[in-house]
């Protein structure tokens, strides 16, 4: 027979559930907010009490279409498409070199390796927004400006990946490498048949990471792409006026992507673990 909860525990359940609901408004809040706000046709400045509806959205999309539809505005469509073009090769490039630097720092170690990780750890200190001014002379001096490799190359978020990986890989038990000296795997072998396999979930965790890192940058796309050549989402936003209707139903569309790739992520992971067991 079972034995009945104390008191004490119900007060703790009743006491997490509490906080995992206050922490869930917390989070979701700015995601309805911007659900809500594009349903009224006057966005954040509409009257208090209004309530969204279809036609309010309508109106907003409408609108919309009407500023991103001229020769002189950037097309919903491309905006799409460069944020995309940005975020996907921040996130498969990061990924990929990090990869193989924690996979160097760990299996190839060699004099130097560990001073080279803490160098590369204090790139954390220096984002993109402590560094514009030199990055940005830099880039204009290699000819990187309105190109997709100037967005792309200089906020790479190298550092938080080379982390993440890393301490996985130092995670990993001794017998591995033991067992692939046994079986005469050389350090390509065993990069492809053990430590990649093994590491599907840390990988896909920090190509979600990097991805909406790179989906979220306003400031260096503004300053490189000095012909608009690159136009982002994050910018569309400024341009179609901040609270806007529009801007609303944009923010709408821009938040779709991470939150696609975020659910997938989630979605996955049961069965990639499962696959690790």
């Amino acid at each position: 027979m079972a034995l009945l909860a104390s008191p004490s525990t119900k007060m703790r359940r009743r006491l997490d559930h509490l906080l995992l609901i206050s922490a869930s408004v917390l989070m979701g809040g700015p995601l309805l907010m911007i659900v809500i706000f594009s349903g009224l046709a006057g966005g954040l400045s509409s009257r208090p009490g209004s309530l969204p509806d279809w036609d309010g959205f309508l109106a907003n999309w409408n609108r919309l279409n009407e500023l991103t539809g001229n020769p002189s505005a950037p097309a919903v469509q491309d905006m799409v498409v460069s944020s995309l073009l940005v975020a996907g090769g921040v996130a498969v490039l990061t990924t990929a070199v990090a990869f193989l630097a924690s996979y160097a720092m760990v299996f190839l170690e060699r004099r130097g390796t560990r001073i080279w990780f803490w160098v590369t750890l204090l790139t954390l200190y220096f984002p993109i927004e402590a560094r514009m001014l030199p990055t940005f002379e830099i880039t204009a001096g290699l000819g990187l400006t309105d190109t997709l490799t100037g967005l792309v190359l200089p906020i790479l978020p190298l550092a938080l990946a080379t982390l993440v990986l890393r301490q996985h890989m130092k995670a990993f038990p001794p017998e591995y490498l033991e067992a692939a000296r046994l079986d005469a795997a050389g350090p390509l072998r065993f990069l492809w048949d053990f430590v990649l396999p093994l590491s599907l979930v840390p990988i896909a965790a920090v190509l979600v990471i990097t991805f909406v890192i790179g989906w979220n940058q306003y400031l260096w796309p503004l300053i490189v792409s000095v012909e608009n050549t690159h136009f982002t989402l994050m910018r569309g936003l400024n341009f179609l006026g901040s609270g806007s209707g529009p801007s609303m139903v944009l923010a709408l569309i821009s938040i779709l992507p991470p939150l696609l790739l975020v659910l997938a992520f989630l979605r996955l992971l049961p069965r990639v673990t499962a696959m690790r067991v």
